[in-house]
């Protein structure tokens, strides 16, 4: 914008490079120049003025659209699988607390050992009245399973059903599998040896007669509670070994998934064992034979 009125001062100063703003004549120059500048400012004032508000947008790039897109897309994928996780950690644990419930029970049948003070008392715990005698004869060793055997099931399991390839460690399980069935056998043989030397002291050294209470010197039943007391003794080491059996196979061979799975597996196949065996002792019971086809008549013959 040009200053007309500034021309005067122009003329004013041309010729003169110094002004000395203490004397009159600067003075009067200085002030003519406020002046018009006052004028100036007022006459801006007087002019209206319109003004428009523009609202900057920042845009963004396609890459950092595409960045947050993913980062949502990956927490919520987060998420997911923390809730996943957290589905199989449930799982896992009442897995292993249904393992620890069945190894309780298995715990509070193997403990439940009664002291003998009858013959009966040794006969129930070397011959339950509940196993036929098939399943005496085939599979039970001083009262119940032989810790070996259940070690051997295991093993047959695996190579039967592909057990083994998923197993952590197959190759070192079967090459310790037999090793722990083999240390099962010797203390079972120490068992027996035990076992055989009760019953020869039963049969040998107990006074059943006079003469040989007299040679021993003590009554005859405390000689019997005696002997009896040792039976226990080993009916207790076998019904821990039993035990330790299961335990090795459940907490130290299998996995928590395997170990489930070989739970089942050993429950079905005792189940299965008793029935088969009940089966075969009602066939192999007493026989009835139909007269009604004699010409005798007559009552059936049993």
């Amino acid at each position: 914008m040009k200053r007309p009125s500034s021309l005067p001062i122009l003329k004013q100063l041309k010729g003169t490079h110094h002004v000395d703003v203490n004397s009159s004549k600067g003075k009067s120059i200085l002030e003519g120049e406020d002046e018009y500048d006052e004028i100036i400012d007022f006459e801006r004032i007087s002019t209206p003025v319109i003004c428009k508000t523009v609202q900057k947008w920042e845009a963004t790039t396609r890459g950092e659209e595409f960045s947050c897109e993913k980062q949502g897309l990956w927490r919520r994928e987060q998420i997911n699988r923390a809730t996943r996780l957290e589905k199989q950690l449930k799982a896992r644990w009442a897995v292993d607390g249904l393992i620890e419930e069945e190894l309780n029970r298995f715990r509070a049948q193997y403990k439940r050992s009664i002291v003998p003070t009858k013959l009966k008392d040794v006969a129930q715990l070397i011959t339950p009245k509940w196993t036929p005698s098939p399943e005496l004869a085939t599979l039970t060793w001083l009262g119940d399973w032989r810790p070996s055997t259940i070690l051997d099931l295991l093993q047959y399991l695996a190579h039967s059903s592909g057990l083994s390839k998923s197993l952590p460690d197959s190759v070192a399980i079967e090459v310790a599998l037999p090793q722990l069935i083999n240390e099962l056998r010797i203390e079972e043989a120490v068992i027996d040896e035990e076992m055989a030397e009760i019953q020869s002291n039963c049969i040998f050294y107990l006074p059943f007669g006079p003469k040989k209470e007299a040679h021993t010197g003590k009554p005859a039943m405390a000689c019997v509670q005696s002997e009896f007391k040792k039976i226990h003794r080993v009916i207790t080491k076998a019904q821990n070994l039993r035990l330790k059996a299961m335990e090795m196979a459940v907490k130290k061979v299998l996995s928590r998934t395997d170990a489930a799975e070989f739970l089942v597996a050993f429950a079905g196949i005792q189940d299965l064992v008793h029935q088969w065996a009940m089966q075969y002792k009602l066939q192999k019971g007493p026989v009835s034979i139909s007269t009604k086809a004699l010409k005798s008549g007559g009552s059936p013959l049993k």
